[in-house]
């Protein structure tokens, strides 16, 4: 989108009647996602609690609602409101690769996910990111091993 649209089109947390993921990336590869109810900081706060160990150190942008967690992790801070995406090692480029990868399947596989669906969506890409190393047969036992334990998935279930 040229920037002149997108900036026509953005406004203050991104639009409204979106839903609002948290992405987490350890330094190592892991990925952990998850849908939030909002972007605020109780939400946010409470997705890293139960998510990061206290004492980290969590790389963000400058959102207000990480605002408060230097009582909890050692955080660095990049200003992308400034054209500041590196600093030292502070980035945000891990996890920023997983939304890309995330939107590349959203506009390219799927174009729309419901908001009933969505952790699922969020699941399985988190899912094929962690484990984009394993092979491919590897991989798709862990798919049939989590989903089927055995037992026939009935549609009413799956759509539930």
């Amino acid at each position: 989108m040229h920037k002149k649209k997108r900036e026509a089109a953005i406004s203050g947390t991104g639009g409204t009647d979106k839903a609002a993921i948290l992405g987490m990336k350890n330094r190592d590869g892991e990925v952990r996602a998850q849908v939030v109810p909002s972007v605020g900081m109780e939400d946010i706060h409470n997705v890293l609690k139960k998510n990061v160990a206290q004492g980290s150190t969590l790389y963000t942008d400058q959102w207000v609602a990480y605002r408060g967690l230097n009582f909890y992790y050692n955080r660095g801070v990049v200003n992308h409101g400034a054209k500041v995406y590196v600093a030292g090692d502070c980035h945000t480029n891990g996890i920023e690769s997983f939304w890309a990868l995330f939107k590349r399947g959203y506009h390219g596989v799927y174009h729309q996910m419901s908001k009933k669906h969505l952790q699922k969506y969020v699941d399985e890409f988190a899912f094929r990111l962690n484990r984009r190393e394993q092979e491919l047969n590897e991989r798709f036992a862990d798919v049939v091993q989590g989903t089927t334990d055995g037992k026939p998935l009935p549609y009413r279930t799956l759509i539930a």
